[in-house]
């Protein structure tokens, strides 16, 4: 499928989701298939092709929910609030290799607001090449120049620092100690839903902003990811 855009009365349901139960759900099911679902798949398989010369592989799509689509219903195996069932946002990725778990490329999506974000989940050995990069001085500051082109987008923000220092032998003078913390890596902004959402046109958005991270992308590709 090409994307032609989201039916944007389906798209405002999304302001509903979170007090729906599911009888809700499911009676609202066939408009979300035809408004959001299927439009979805078709959107990141749009990006996908558009953004793998970019980044210098092909990025997979795996064209269901559960794949490049987030389910809406919440996991609630270890949720302390199991009041409510459904998420408000819809999530889409593409990502390196056969397997989630490679370097991705989020989308996420509300009426009002639309969020982009790479990023790599680490493993131990992804920690150790994650750290030894970001320690060298050459590897470490095309990382934290991209970054720093990024900063000025709205609501950026840089998750993962989860240590209270940076490991040895780094420490925590170091000038990258903030990015030595990370046990995973995810850089992200959001901004306001544009107007084109309900057209074509919004597939060329999404290009165009997740190819802002297309420098990121490929870093972790080369240094981490291998």
């Amino acid at each position: 499928m090409t994307f032609d855009g989201f039916d944007v009365d389906a798209l405002a349901l999304l302001h509903q989701t979170p007090s729906w139960s599911r009888e809700d759900y499911a009676s609202n099911k066939a408009t979300l298939k035809a408004g959001l679902y299927d439009p979805a798949i078709a959107l990141i398989e749009d990006v996908a092709d558009a953004l793998s010369p970019a980044v210098g592989a092909e990025l997979t799509v795996k064209p269901k929910i559960g794949g490049s689509l987030s389910p809406l219903n919440r996991d609630l195996r270890f949720a302390k609030d199991k009041s409510t069932l459904y998420k408000e946002a819809l999530m889409l990725t593409t990502w390196e290799g056969t397997d989630k778990g490679g370097v991705t490329l989020w989308i996420r999506l509300t009426p009002d607001r639309i969020g982009f974000a790479s990023g790599i989940g680490f493993d131990k050995e992804r920690r150790e090449r994650w750290r030894q990069a970001v320690g060298d001085d050459a590897t470490g500051e095309e990382l934290a120049g991209s970054l720093k082109a990024l900063s000025k987008k709205p609501d950026y923000d840089v998750a993962g620092a989860e240590l209270k220092n940076a490991p040895k032998p780094w420490g925590n003078d170091h000038p990258r100690a903030d990015l030595l913390r990370h046990t995973g890596f995810q850089v992200r902004w959001q901004e306001k839903t544009p107007a084109s959402i309900g057209s074509g046109r919004f597939a060329d958005h999404c290009i165009d902003r997740l190819g802002a991270l297309v420098p990121v992308h490929r870093w972790l590709s080369a240094h981490v990811a291998r």
